[in-house]
């Protein structure tokens, strides 16, 4: 019986030791992975930049007059590259996440100032849309500590999100006010909402959550890179939602 006991052990430390190496491995093998694609990104950006770039000069008829067949053509290039540049700044800021490698340039920010940037570069997507956004900020506001180009990331993330998945006539609403001693960022809509069942999915890496909508194109990163700068700032995200009526996406920030 002791024999019996002792083997067991043994097989029991060794299954165990092996499971040790594999996670060991894995984790190895995942940080090799998040610090190459975080040394790539100037590699993989700059010619896809270049073909944005005068593809949009070609848009814009600088060098002749295009046909409607060609200006159909140079638009799918232009739409479809930009599309793919959004999914690789994905990719890549969350491996600079995972790789350590993202820093954050910290600023005491004024947020009415860089709200109201946002709603001039979100203009052309309510437009299309026919929705209409609305935003409201409590005055007196004290300064916001944070990164103002990855602050400016989160709302355009939340924000454009919000108007995609929101039916044409329909509202998007950014409140931005004081919760204790921090600020509140809360982007809600009247859009399709999202199932209960779903909502422990949404900000997990490629995550696609499927609605009974039109498909709208997406990466299944931008909520995940979303959280992680929330959460490099000291600050939490959340959501609530229900389905067919709504959304809303809240995110606390630490005040300077």
């Amino acid at each position: 019986m002791l024999d019996l006991l002792t083997s067991t052990f043994e097989e029991i430390l060794t299954r165990n030791e092996e499971l040790i190496d594999a996670k060991n491995t894995a984790v190895q093998q995942s940080h090799f992975k998040s610090n190459f694609l975080a040394s790539m990104s100037h590699e993989l950006r700059t010619p896809l930049n270049a073909i944005i770039g005068f593809s949009e000069l070609l848009q814009d008829q600088q060098f002749g007059t295009l046909n409607s067949e060609q200006r159909e053509f140079v638009d799918s290039v232009v739409s479809s590259g930009r599309h793919l540049l959004a999914l690789i700044n994905d990719i890549l800021d969350l491996s600079r996440i995972e790789a350590g490698r993202m820093s954050l340039e910290k600023a005491s920010i004024d947020v009415p100032q860089l709200v109201d940037g946002l709603r001039a570069d979100l203009a052309s997507l309510t437009f299309k849309k026919n929705n209409t956004l609305e935003i409201t900020m409590e005055e007196g506001l004290p300064k916001l500590s944070a990164d103002p180009t990855r602050f400016r990331q989160v709302l355009y993330n939340l924000l454009s999100n919000a108007i995609k998945f929101t039916p044409e006539g329909g509202r998007t609403i950014l409140d931005v006010r004081r919760e204790d001693s921090k600020i509140l960022t809360s982007v809600s809509d009247t859009g399709i909402g999202i199932k209960e069942k779903d909502l422990p999915r949404l900000f997990k890496e490629f995550e696609r959550i499927e609605s009974d909508g039109p498909r709208v194109e997406g990466t299944g990163l931008g909520l995940a890179v979303t959280k992680r700068i929330v959460d490099l700032h000291g600050g939490s995200i959340s959501v609530t939602s229900t389905f067919g009526k709504g959304s809303t996406f809240s995110v606390l920030w630490p005040a300077a």
